[in-house]
């Protein structure tokens, strides 16, 4: 019945241009509304999203799985690996929900939709212009997959925004630590924790290399591997990242002296830090990095050691 409606509007059609992008558009919707959608969300999330989810769903495939901790967000992601056919899995909750969901998807053939419903939200500003969460979820059902990078951190670990290490990390973990004991948004959050880190000033030891050259070695201030765009609640870390290069974009700041804090600050409240005199830029398929900080990936505290960032190539489908 579809190809036959289709057929004949072709018929109707003038203008070949504009045929073949209806074409396209109606192929779209027509896979859009015969998919699985399993929406993966947290039981706190907004009562109005979940009613627009339950109205915008009807008479579509589809499945509420609510969580019970952070880490259920993986396994039921992980859940579907064996299906068959192509489902789109929404997530919806901050840059660590995403982060457990990537996790539970790498190696499938399933689409991603990232709904933003966090405090930082970091990745979907990467990815969009409005952070409206019923708005971006009505604009999916019109849209396909395009498929992104993500950056492998260990056999079973990925990064799909930020990796970082330095002040960074320090402050997104001490952030991550005490966000349930706070009223004060992500950004504000991570700007009061960095003007504390001003009078505890602390560098680590980080190596960066790859498999014939030594990339960086030495203290840093900031240092992180992108393959997105944005940390902390909208400050700048990817200015060069794309999300599908196939490339880690790498940013360093080394170690400064008290009396040069102001100057890096503003460049990094500014996302400006790219200008400042001792911004270090590259760009590599994969590396080495070790240290003995806790580091943040995408938002979340994992031990420190020696990590083999490997660029994996259009490795999610993502909507946006």
């Amino acid at each position: 019945f579809f190809l036959s409606s289709l057929i004949s509007y072709i018929k109707r059609k003038e203008d070949s241009w504009e045929s073949v992008k209806d074409i396209l558009f109606y192929v779209i919707m027509d896979k859009v509304i015969n998919m699985k959608h399993i929406f993966i969300l947290k039981p706190d999330t907004s009562k109005s999203l979940i009613n627009c989810i339950v109205t915008m769903m009807q008479g579509k495939r589809y499945e509420l799985r609510y969580t019970k901790d952070l880490d259920d967000a993986r396994k039921i992601a992980l859940s579907y690996q064996d299906e068959k056919e192509v489902c789109r899995l929404y997530a919806i909750g901050g840059d660590g929900f995403v982060h457990k969901v990537v996790n539970g998807m790498v190696g499938s053939f399933h689409e991603l939709v990232v709904i933003p419903q966090g405090t930082g939200n970091d990745f979907a500003r990467s990815i969009y212009k409005n952070l409206d969460a019923i708005k971006i979820f009505k604009e999916s059902l019109n849209k396909q997959a395009k498929a992104i990078d993500v950056i492998q951190c260990k056999e079973d670990l990925y990064c799909i925004n930020v990796f970082c290490c330095g002040l960074d990390a320090d402050v997104g973990n001490l952030v991550n630590t005490n966000r349930k004991t706070t009223l004060f948004p992500r950004i504000m959050q991570y700007s009061l924790t960095i003007l504390n880190k001003i009078f505890h000033l602390k560098f680590y030891p980080t190596e960066i290399y790859t498999y014939n050259k030594d990339i960086y070695q030495g203290n840093v201030l900031i240092c992180t591997f992108c393959n997105g765009h944005y940390f902390g609640g909208g400050y700048q870390a990817g200015y060069y990242s794309s999300l599908d290069d196939g490339m880690i974009d790498m940013s360093v700041v080394g170690e400064i002296s008290k009396k040069e804090l102001p100057y890096y600050l503003k460049g990094l409240i500014t996302n400006k830090l790219h200008k400042t005199k001792k911004f270090k830029h590259f760009k590599e398929e994969d590396v080495w990095v070790k240290t003995s900080q806790y580091v943040n990936i995408d938002g979340e505290k994992y031990e420190p050691g020696t990590y083999h960032l490997k660029c994996i190539h259009n490795a999610i489908q993502l909507v946006y």
